[in-house]
């Protein structure tokens, strides 16, 4: 799994998750770089968690031919456009689809991952670098604008 962010804090997370390689895109076009991992071959599954247009279009670039793009991030608006060469998107059999909240069905999913929690199997804790108070909100949503720490958990007094 090759993960990609500006922060180093959170590529260093992503090591510690699963991830096998890191790519700082400041380095150099990020698609080229996973392309350099793959051996010019492209990723089997691409996901961008943004929400940019422009990400986006780096992930279809990403993935290989016949491969599968998935869409996390929220757009910035309703009417922001995603544009792909229509040529490349026919001829490379690639599959692009959106995932809203993971995809996941709250009756079914979350007791398996309470589950996995339990059993040492999913380690949430990892994936909170702060705990903040309700009234800290506003903080949280500035750490989160300047790409600090991985996530910030709501905790009641």
């Amino acid at each position: 799994m090759i993960a990609i962010d500006l922060a180093p804090g959170r590529r260093e997370s992503s090591l510690r998750s699963g991830a096998t390689h890191t790519i700082d895109p400041a380095e150099g076009d990020p698609v080229e770089q996973v392309r350099g991992l793959t051996g010019g071959r492209g990723v089997d599954h691409a996901f961008e968690v943004v929400g940019l247009p422009q990400l986006m279009n780096q992930a279809f670039d990403m993935a290989r031919s016949a491969g599968s793009v998935t869409l996390v991030g929220m757009p910035p608006a309703m009417d922001t456009v995603l544009s792909i060469p229509a040529m490349s998107a026919v001829f490379s059999g690639k599959r692009l689809q959106g995932s809203v909240m993971g995809g996941s069905q709250i009756l079914r999913d979350f007791p398996r991952f309470i589950r996995m929690a339990e059993t040492g199997q999913l380690d949430l804790g990892s994936m909170v670098t702060r705990r903040i108070s309700l009234d800290e909100v506003n903080d949280g949503i500035a750490l989160l604008d300047r790409a600090e720490g991985v996530r910030s958990v709501i905790v009641p007094e």
